[in-house]
Formats: structure tokens, C-alpha cells, sequence
């Protein structure tokens, strides 16, 4: 069923309503009249009628045609001439046929007062006039035993139906009256759901695009690893996927007492940092209440909220967001969000901003990472490197190594001079030259990048099989070493006697490689003349 959009419409037709139900209602009696009429007036012509009650008939029938047929004329006019035609035909039946007749048509004229005309006392009138009219124009017939009673019928009957007919109409009107206020009701709940409908559609929209938006985001900052060109890419991005006003980074220092402003996508945010521009932790401004408190905060009015900072460089911004930069319960930064337009932010917005700056935390966090990462494993090439020369600047001054490969077999030899066709290649170790390969070819044959490829990589293979032989050499030594140290430690716990455990200390130190003479002491040497202090020493052979 379709529901009116109005209580207009529903009265216009698409409610059942009273003035709807006349306006059939006098269509179908004016058409049926009409019929009755019709014959009514072949019943006159057939009976002793005066000429001039046949043609009062015709007339009157005359009229009822013209009002049934011209539908455009507006209702009080119809229902009027009806029941006018029925006051008369009750009247000249009065004069005519005596009081029987007229107390039927009176009858009809009162009832279809009541049904006909809007005015619920209309019907109390039109008893009072047929109760006049009878009286004076029938008074013969009224006085009459019979006509007594039928006129004391005429008004039991009359006032019943009167009764009746206003309290259906009173009842009616009252359910006419409630159905409007219910229709009004669900009228006003259909458009207060259609707006809640719209709005929630709205929201849904909006919160599809910033959650579009915040997957592009993070697709984008992931493949960054410089930290400055991060923090620069998320302000830049969140104005631009938002259209907010100003979108600004900051970082905690080490000391965790500052939010210093790092990136920041607006000219007011960029010439603040210029300044070093910074903010205490839990006492400046939203940032500093979010970086202390660990959770988002909103101004949505900044005029009106006491926790906002009012910054120069910023004069267009109305409303505020900070939001946490959080990894692992520890605050990396405040991502600050400005707009132009008050009541920019709602409990949404946070959800979406908030999952943004989780993800923009973890970015920031493994570009922080890979940074430490980097610069240790800088430190640990320097420090090999550093190594590995220290190591290598001692093993060319024991003996310098040199070995010449010639149609004539191998030598060692010094280092020949490289001729024109000759191709060398150094011979690299952890980013030191530890050596030199040198080979030259037989006539005027070239070398192509690939021989020249091939000689580098022999090169590199040396110079790990060399390293390689140093550590054996150096950890042999140092097994030898601790050998030399066990033993000696052995027999010195088995010596009970000072004097033994020097002479054992001094024979046994004595025969290790290349020592020519070994001296052992305990306390101090007397005062000599050309010395302030001398040690005491007591030398075995």
C-alpha cells in the first residue's frame, strides 16, 4: 500500500476521510435520485395530478439532472439543491397527499442533512424546520389522532437517528484526527530515519575514503628507509589524502622531556622548523599532553579549549588532533593534525587516525632500526678494516713474500716490472691491499674484460686463502703460547722454595726462542748514588 508523503495527499484521496466519503456518497444519491425522479414523474402523468404538481415534478426533476451532471460544481451546491428538492417535494407531498407521504420525505431530508452537510448541528436544524413547516401548513392533518402519531414517530425516530448520526460523526472525527497524528508521526519518524540513513551513508563514505586513503599511506611510507625523507612523506601525504590544513611530525629526544617538530606539510610549519621548534612534554600545548598522557587528544574548538596552544605560525586552524606514535607501549612521537573548520574530527576519525599513526610508528621505528643497523655494521667494517691492517702491516716487515711463475718454473724473487701486456690486479682484504697479482702474456695477445674479470677474482680468493693462513698461523701461536704457560705454571707449584722457584723461573724462561738473558726479582734495591731507586734483581746464568 502506498503511504501519502503528506497529510495534504492523504486528504486529497489517498486516506479515507469523511469529506472523501460525502463526495461519493452524493454521487451515488444524486444519480439514484435522479432514477427515482424519473419515475416518480410516470407516476404523475398516470395519475389525477393537477397539471401544475406534473409540472413542479418535471422541474424539479429538471434541476436534480443539471446539478447530477455537473460534477465541477462544488459540493455545498449539490448537496444545497438536493436537499432543497427534498424539503420541497416533502412540502408540495405535504399540500398534496397529506401528512403520510410528508413524514417519509421529511424523514429523508433530516436524515440526509446529517449525512450530507459538514456541520454536525445542521441536522438539530433541519428537524426544527420540517417540525415548523408541518404544524403550519398541515395543521389539520397534525391535530388529527392519526396525524399525531405520526408526527410524535416522525421525531422519536428523527432524534434517534440525529443522536446516532452525531455521535458517528463526532467518532469518526475523532479517528480521522488520530489517524492524522499517526500519519504525522510516521511521517516525521520515515524523514527522521531517511536523514539518519543519509548520514550514516555519509559517515560509511567518508570513513571508506580515509581508510583508502590510510592503505595508500602505508603503502607508500613502507618502501622508504630514510627516516627524514619518512617523516616528510607522512605529513606530506595526510594533507594532501585528508585535505587538512596543516599535518606536522614530531620526534622525542633522547632525554624525553621535548617534542621536537621534525616534518610539517604547511609554510607556518616549516619555518617552525627552521626555528628548532620544540614543545615540553606534558605541559605545552595538545602535543605535550599527548606525549605525556600516551593517548590521542581533540580540540574542536581551539578557542575553547584550555589545553590548546595558540601558535602564530598557524592562524587559520580551528580544530586539533594529536595522536601517539606508538610501538610497544613506548611513545616515538605525536603526529599533530590542524584543520580550518571547526568540529573537524569526531570518535571515527580517531579510529581511522589512530591505525594511520600506528602504522606510521612501526615505519618509523624500522627506518630508526635499519639506521642503528647500518651504522653498526659501519663501525664493524671500520674496525676490521682497521684490524686487518694492523695485522698485515706487521707481516710484510718479518719478510717480504715474492713469487715469479716463468717458462723456466717458479722463484721467489723480487717484484719484476709489468710490462705493456701485463694485467694486474690488487689483492684485496676487508677493504685493505694486502698484495699484488701481476701477469703478462706472450706477444701482442689482449686482454678482454673477462681475463681481466677473472684475474680480479683469483685475486680476491687469494686474499681470503691468506687471511685464512694468518689466522692458523696466529692461533697455532697462541695455542703454543698457552702450552709454553701451562707447563711453566706446573713446574712452578711444584717448587717449595723461593730461591728454587726464581732459579726454575729463570732456566725455564731462558730456553724459550731467541732469549739471550732473563732476570728475575722481588723487592727493591738499596739506594745507589746515581740512581733515586733501583730494583733488586738477582740474576742466574
Amino acid at each position: 500500500m502506498n503511504t501519502p508523503s503528506s497529510p495534504q495527499q492523504a486528504q486529497g484521496g489517498g486516506l479515507y476521510t469523511y469529506a472523501n466519503w460525502r463526495e461519493r456518497f452524493i454521487k451515488i444519491v444524486l444519480w439514484f435520485s435522479c432514477g427515482a425522479g424519473l419515475l416518480a414523474i410516470g407516476g404523475y402523468l398516470f395519475t389525477d395530478s393537477t397539471i401544475g404538481i406534473r409540472l413542479l415534478a418535471i422541474m424539479l426533476w429538471g434541476i436534480l439532472v443539471l446539478v447530477t451532471v455537473l460534477t465541477n460544481l462544488p459540493y455545498l451546491i449539490r448537496a444545497g439543491v438536493f436537499l432543497l428538492l427534498l424539503y420541497i417535494s416533502g412540502f408540495s407531498s405535504l399540500l398534496d397527499h397529506g401528512l403520510r407521504d410528508a413524514c417519509i420525505l421529511f424523514f429523508g431530508f433530516i436524515i440526509m442533512t446529517g449525512l450530507l452537510l459538514p456541520a454536525r448541528t445542521v441536522i438539530w436544524q433541519a428537524m426544527g424546520i420540517v417540525f415548523v413547516t408541518l404544524p403550519t401548513f398541515g395543521w389539520n392533518d397534525v391535530t388529527s389522532r392519526e396525524g399525531l402519531t405520526s408526527v410524535g414517530i416522525l421525531a422519536v425516530v428523527s432524534a434517534i437517528s440525529a443522536y446516532a448520526l452525531h455521535a458517528s460523526q463526532a467518532e469518526f472525527a475523532k479517528t480521522q484526527d488520530d489517524a492524522r497524528q499517526i500519519l504525522d508521526a510516521l511521517q516525521s519518524e520515515r524523514s527522521t530515519l531517511e536523514q539518519r540513513v543519509e548520514e550514516r551513508t555519509a559517515g560509511l563514505n567518508r570513513k571508506t575514503d580515509e581508510l583508502r586513503a590510510t592503505s595508500y599511506i602505508a603503502r607508500q611510507t613502507a618502501e622508504v628507509q630514510d627516516l627524514s625523507s619518512l617523516l616528510n612523506m607522512v605529513a606530506r601525504l595526510v594533507t594532501d589524502q585528508f585535505g587538512f590544513y596543516h599535518t606536522g611530525v614530531f620526534l622525542i629526544n633522547e632525554t624525553g622531556d621535548q617534542a621536537v617538530l621534525q616534518a610539517a606539510s604547511s609554510e607556518g610549519g616549516r619555518r617552525m622548523i627552521e626555528r628548532g621548534h620544540s614543545l615540553a612534554v606534558g605541559t605545552q600545548g595538545i602535543v605535550g599532553y599527548v606525549a605525556a598522557q600516551k593517548k590521542p587528544r581533540i580540540a574542536l574548538d581551539v578557542g575553547a579549549d584550555a589545553v590548546f596552544f595558540n601558535n602564530p605560525d598557524l592562524p587559520m586552524t580551528r580544530s586539533e588532533v594529536a595522536l601517539p606514535l606508538l610501538v610497544r607501549h613506548k611513545i616515538l612521537g605525536i603526529l599533530d593534525i590542524q584543520s580550518d573548520k571547526p568540529q573537524a574530527f569526531n570518535a571515527d576519525d580517531i579510529d581511522v587516525l589512530q591505525t594511520l599513526s600506528d602504522q606510521v610508528a612501526i615505519a618509523i621505528e624500522n627506518a630508526r632500526l635499519l639506521d642503528e643497523t647500518q651504522a653498526a655494521i659501519v663501525q664493524l667494517e671500520a674496525l676490521t678494516s682497521r684490524r686487518t691492517r694492523e695485522a698485515w702491516g706487521q707481516k710484510p716487515g718479518e719478510r717480504n713474500r715474492v713469487f715469479t711463475y716463468t717458462p723456466l718454473g717458479l722463484r721467489a724473487e723480487k717484484l719484476s716490472q709489468d710490462g705493456d701486456n701485463a694485467v694486474s690486479a690488487p689483492i684485496m682484504l676487508r677493504g685493505q691491499n694486502i698484495g699484488n697479482i701481476s701477469i703478462a702474456r706472450k706477444g701482442d695477445v689482449t686482454w678482454s674484460k673477462l681475463d681481466k674479470n677473472l684475474v680480479e677474482e683469483v685475486a680476491s680468493q687469494v686474499g681470503l686463502a691468506i687471511d685464512n693462513i694468518r689466522l692458523l698461523e696466529e692461533a697455532t701461536q697462541r695455542a703454543s703460547q698457552e702450552q709454553t704457560v701451562g707447563k711453566l705454571a706446573t713446574r712452578f707449584s711444584q717448587s717449595l722454595d723461593l730461591d728454587t722457584l726464581l732459579q726454575t723461573a729463570a732456566r725455564e724462561l731462558g730456553q724459550l726462542p731467541d732469549i739471550s738473558e732473563v732476570s728475575v726479582f722481588i723487592g727493591q734495591e738499596p739506594q745507589q748514588a746515581s740512581q733515586s731507586k733501583q730494583r733488586s734483581k738477582r740474576n742466574v746464568s
